[in-house]
């Protein structure tokens, strides 16, 4: 992903959070807003939004419908997150793009804020070692020939194929030999087909109809 020009810090609070004076430090242009301020502008184009971790980010069985919805309008992390209750795998199977702890020391803030501004996703190791276990064994099935539900059409699974291996539109574009625009309707289309909001979801739903 490109880099980020903005950054936007979701908060109720009115006083000046210490993540948005780490941002500062770090040489990233931040603002601090309200939610329902930054959802009323609906320009998000070159915008990284953090959302302050509360107690309603969280449920049982994984994120609020409030931080889904956010996140399916602007790329998303959490910030000033509690350990015990947010799981970073949760997190990036949900397509949030990095969890920011609250006991993480200023400098180690600082590094993650500029890590997410450069277009990376902020997560621990062993996380995204899980992740690209998933991955490589999604791509093992595949070279197994092992067939997807009849509800994707072969062009629709071919171009899931490449995404789930990591491949962006431009790249699946020139392999399958067609325009960007086309490959842009058809990933689409999957979404809509397998309900996935965003990439990794879709990997996680053929891992699941591969089994």
């Amino acid at each position: 992903m490109e880099r980020f020009s903005r950054l936007i810090l979701l908060t109720d609070e009115t006083e000046q959070l210490s993540t948005c004076r780490h941002a500062r430090a770090a040489g990233i242009d931040v603002e601090q807003t309200t939610l329902a301020a930054f959802t009323a502008q609906r320009q998000y184009k070159g915008i990284l939004a953090g959302y302050q971790f509360s107690s309603e980010t969280s449920v049982k069985k994984g994120f609020s419908a409030k931080l889904l919805s956010v996140s399916r309008q602007v790329p998303l992390f959490l910030f000033q997150a509690e350990r015990q209750l947010i799981d970073p795998n949760r997190a990036l199977f949900a397509g949030l793009r990095g969890v920011i702890y609250n006991d993480e020391k200023p400098d180690i803030i600082k590094i993650a804020l500029q890590t997410l501004m450069s277009g990376q996703l902020y997560y621990g190791r062993k996380v995204m070692s899980d992740a690209l276990d998933a991955l490589f064994q999604l791509r093992e099935q595949n070279n197994k020939r092992i067939k997807l539900p009849s509800l994707l059409t072969d062009q629709e699974q071919r171009i899931s194929m490449l995404i789930a291996e990591g491949a962006r539109n431009k790249e699946i574009a020139e392999q399958l030999q067609i325009s960007a625009n086309t490959v842009k309707v058809h990933v689409s289309a999957i979404f809509k087909k397998t309900h996935s909001r965003n990439r990794t979801e879709l990997v996680r739903w053929l891992q699941e109809a591969s089994t």
